[in-house]
């Protein structure tokens, strides 16, 4: 049984952090929820509510929904058996069986075939209580509803929209809606009680004023067609679901783009992209499901709340892709997100296992509660606060590119941001050098309350001293007199940033290729870091404030190519226990100096163009011994440095534990 959403409460690294004055993950996301506040819990809850698609491919994730298939025929008619209606103004005519005209409404009774053309000023109505299917075929029909939909079907097994194709229609709603039942529905210009299936290669604009456009409250499928939406409200929803085979969608709408509402039913309340071409400018979420946002195929385009530097409400949320059990996007599919709020958002987990997928994002890239697994595909974050972030990150294939203003992959449960769309509660904000000289316009970080915490000692401007662990009695242990750099290992780990210990979260990378560009730090794991294959390169922050690497828990690296750069206050080593040799040096390289690195025989194992200052300099590789020496060459100088030794200065993180070999 799938989770649907997750328990909340603090584990005691989470309850540390907040009286620390970290902000903390909540209560779980819902479509109100603040923009850049994200649910909470420990890691092992969020790896059950994340197990309902955690690493699945968009078919395994299908196989926990409702099987939602398409039959052909149910877009197609015979023209011998059809009933033509024209629609002429105020009124209309036709002379077949199955279909009546009152005044301005058109009332189809009966399944069948029905070919609509004209011009109406008045509603279409479909009620049928019999089983069977009713298609009704627009050639050139435009109906402008006088009430409230303009196509209502009230009653009816099941219903096809066919458009015709070279055919141009429309269908708009009443700029005033009356005779409504006592759920305010019919609520949208085109309206079904029934499952709806829309199909054809003409075009279909619909117009909603302050309503949404397309609505089924059964299941919605689009096969076909060049639909234009324009809503007041949501786009189109399909309360069961909402599936998207192919054809041509463009919406335009205040509220959600695409939207599947279901809550009753764990197999249901799903969006599914499979093809067509779709493109979402939205006011609030571009596609929102109650359980799964999957896409496997086409191009889906979502612009939310004017994207990356749009202005997000306290009570809007304005993300990309977000569900609340899981977001899947894999085989083919071509993803482009803009989005003031989240890229791809979930209470549960993020799976990426194929396709392309570019995201710019005014707060986090990829956002879930409990896990985020990159197994193939193109993931691309150009712009973002965080660019990846849950309590359990795997990147075992593929290629990632994460550009970040704070950090670029942080594994944690609790929260970094602090509810404000582009300013974190720890590493780099546009704010940073306004709160360092004392600026009054300077940000602070709140709390999980929304309250501006207590200042920690320290707060005056002075970096605050290292203890060896996690204060439990409140007073902070003086800083290590040798200045060694923190290094993981067994009941140690690496380093621990914002004053935390290991809260459970993992960072694990096993294979593909990862960029990151970070602001603040490059690889942050307030738990466990392990790397075990791929190809990693981090180019981390100028500020001694953050990192390349930042690791709470242990850091373990048995295989794959690392290579970090950033500054050196806060840096961190691998563990002097892991089965792959390291290198770990203090530099002065500036923006477009290349760092080599060679052995003792002057081969090279790697060269490092830098993109900005770097005073620090971390790398690991098959190819490196521990124990041996190698050459770290800079600029025409050249220090000697001992695989699996520390030869810098730099002050680490607080509460971490130096491994004895």
């Amino acid at each position: 049984m799938r989770i649907r959403r997750p328990l909340t409460y603090l584990t005691a690294a989470a309850a540390a952090a907040v009286l620390a004055g970290c902000s903390i993950l909540g209560s779980p996301d819902e479509s109100t929820s603040s923009a850049g506040t994200d649910g909470a819990t420990s890691a092992s809850d969020a790896s059950l509510v994340s197990s309902a698609v955690a690493g699945m491919t968009p078919d395994e994730a299908r196989t926990e929904n409702t099987a939602v298939t398409v039959d052909d025929q149910d877009v197609e008619y015979d023209e011998a058996d059809v009933v033509a209606v024209s629609l002429d103004g105020d009124t209309a005519e036709t002379s077949g069986d199955g279909v009546s005209v009152d005044g301005s409404t058109v009332t189809i009774s009966a399944p069948g075939t029905y070919v609509l053309s004209g011009t109406l000023e008045g509603q279409v109505v479909v009620d049928s209580d019999a089983d069977g299917l009713v298609q009704v075929v627009l050639d050139g029909a435009d109906v402008t509803a006088t009430t409230n939909a303009a196509l209502n079907v009230q009653d009816a097994d099941e219903v096809a929209v066919i458009l015709v194709d070279g055919s141009a229609n429309s269908l708009t709603d009443a700029e005033t809606y009356s005779d409504q039942d006592e759920d305010d529905e019919p609520d949208g210009a085109l309206f079904s009680t029934a499952d709806l299936v829309i199909g054809g290669s003409g075009a279909l604009a619909v117009t909603s004023h302050e309503g949404d456009g397309i609505v089924s409250k059964d299941g919605l499928v689009v096969v076909g067609g060049d639909l234009t939406v324009d809503a007041g409200d949501d786009g189109v929803r399909g309360k069961d679901y909402l599936v998207v085979t192919g054809g041509t969608l463009d919406v335009t709408a205040a509220g959600d783009g695409l939207k599947s509402t279901e809550d009753d039913d764990e197999t249901l309340g799903f969006v599914d992209v499979r093809g067509g071409t779709v493109t979402v400018a939205s006011g609030d979420d571009g596609v929102q499901a109650v359980t799964d946002v999957i896409v496997s195929g086409g191009t889906l385009d979502v612009t939310a709340a004017g994207g990356a530097g749009g202005t997000v409400t306290d009570d809007a949320s304005a993300k990309g892709l977000t569900g609340d059990v899981g977001v899947v996007v894999g085989d083919d599919a071509s993803v482009t997100v803009d989005a003031a709020d989240d890229g791809l958002h979930s209470n549960g987990a993020v799976s990426v296992s194929g396709g392309t997928i570019e995201l710019a994002s005014g707060d986090d890239g990829v956002h879930a509660d409990g896990d985020v697994t990159v197994s193939g595909g193109d993931l691309t974050v150009s712009t973002s606060v965080e660019g990846i972030e849950g309590a359990a990150i795997t990147l075992a294939d593929g290629t990632v590119d994460v550009t970040a203003s704070d950090d670029g992959i942080n594994a944690t449960v609790g929260a970094t941001t602090d509810g404000t769309i582009g300013t974190t509660g720890q590493g780099t904000t546009p704010d940073d050098d306004a709160a360092a000289s004392g600026s009054e316009d300077a940000q602070a970080p709140q709390g999980a309350d929304g309250e501006v915490p207590d200042p920690p000692q320290g707060a005056d401007g002075e970096m605050p001293q290292r203890p060896d662990g996690p204060p439990g009695d409140g007073e902070r242990p003086e800083m290590p007199a040798d200045g060694e750099m923190p290094q993981g290992g067994p009941g140690g780990g690496g380093a621990m940033g914002g004053e935390m210990g290991d809260d459970g979260s993992t960072l694990t990378i096993s294979g593909g290729t990862l960029m990151v560009d970070a602001d603040g730090d490059g690889l942050d794991s307030n738990g466990a870091l392990t790397v075990s294959g791929g190809t990693t390169t981090v180019q981390g922050p100028t500020n001694d404030g953050n990192g390349a690497l930042d690791v709470n828990g242990t850091f373990e690296i048995s295989g794959g190519t690392l290579l970090a750069a950033g500054s050196s206050g806060m840096a961190v080593a691998p563990s002097t226990d892991s089965a792959q040799g390291w290198l770990a040096t203090n530099v002065s390289a500036s923006a477009g100096e290349t760092v080599t690195v060679e052995d003792a025989d002057g081969n090279e194992l790697t060269s490092y163009t830098v993109t900005k200052d770097t005073a620090n300099v971390v790398f690991s590789d098959p190819e490196v011994t521990s124990g041996d020496a190698y050459a770290v060459t800079v600029g025409g100088e050249t220090t000697s440095v001992t695989s699996g030794e520390w030869t810098g200065g730099g002050t680490g993180r607080p509460g971490a534990a130096t491994s004895e070999s």
